[in-house]
């Protein structure tokens, strides 16, 4: 009997022992790993970022002025050129100068949103489907966009119906655009573009290169408009860039968050055409 609770004790002595040193191990796995989770937010405070900016951005966020635009300064040493990154998207680039400083003043959309900035040399403007995880964390700097919600609106250079052209001409550089934005419609939310609400607004652009130089045409080089004349959201989950040649063509479309109500005008630089029946110009000298 005795040999038995013997025999027993030493299985409960070696269940107990055994327990212990899981429980240890896993309190040192605890620990090592928040400790190695400290050091490496440690190390991403102490990466020396290669982009600094020197104006436009405050704890992170630049706001949009009185007519909802930002504008930003920075130094981005030793770089020939700065690329800015949304949802993804590589959607435009500053080069640097001698000094290695940009300067970005852009019209931002009508929502908070996200902008990053980078240097790194893989990324190339019209890029989609970019994760910052790939990028160096030195590399980049994400800053936050808040827009200004009663903004100053500037009204539309010209006013056309639907499917009519609008002309854009400069002689000193050669360029000939013809411009037509050939349907605006709203449509069901599109999954793949992961839309802000359930509507979208599609918008069809007919382009021709009537010029005598290559041209360059990207989805942010258009606006939309809502009926106060506030900008909407673009997508830029659905971005093309097409370099046009003289007597070229093409047909994209381009989509917007539907976030107020239309009738809505879609603007190409410093013209515009609006969903209506109003009459106006069809020429534009840049």
């Amino acid at each position: 009997m005795n040999k038995k609770l013997g025999l027993l004790f030493i299985f409960c002595a070696s269940v107990f022992a055994a327990c212990q040193n899981e429980t240890e191990s896993s309190t040192v796995n605890s620990v090592l790993s928040e400790e190695s989770s400290s050091v490496a937010a440690e190390f991403e405070e102490s990466v020396a970022k290669t982009i600094i900016f020197s104006s436009g951005v405050t704890d992170g966020i630049t706001r949009g002025d009185k007519y909802n635009y930002f504008a930003l300064e920075g130094t981005a040493e030793g770089f020939d050129q700065v690329t800015t990154l949304i949802e993804g998207t590589a959607v435009d680039y500053r080069e640097t100068n001698n000094v290695w400083e940009f300067d970005y003043p852009y019209q931002g959309p009508g929502i908070e949103t996200e902008i990053t900035f980078t240097t790194d040399a893989s990324v190339s403007y019209g890029d989609t489907g970019i994760n910052l995880d790939d990028l160096a964390p030195e590399s980049y700097v994400t800053i936050t966009f808040m827009p200004n919600e009663n903004p100053t609106i500037t009204p539309p250079a010209f006013t056309v119906n639907e499917g009519e052209a609008q002309n854009f001409l400069s002689d000193d550089s050669g360029i000939n655009e013809l411009v037509t934005v050939t349907e605006i419609r709203e449509i069901d939310g599109l999954e793949d573009l992961n839309p802000l609400g359930e509507k979208l607004l599609e918008v069809e652009i007919q382009y021709v290169n009537n010029g005598t130089v290559d041209t360059y045409i990207a989805p942010n080089y258009f606006l939309a408009l809502d009926g106060e004349g506030k900008s909407l959201p673009l997508r830029y989950t659905h971005f093309w860039l097409h370099t046009v040649a003289p007597g070229e063509s093409f047909t994209e479309k381009a989509y917007f968050d539907l976030t107020s109500e239309g009738p809505y005008a879609i603007q190409f630089f410093d013209g515009a055409w609006i969903d209506s029946e109003e009459e106006g110009g069809t020429v534009n000298d840049l």
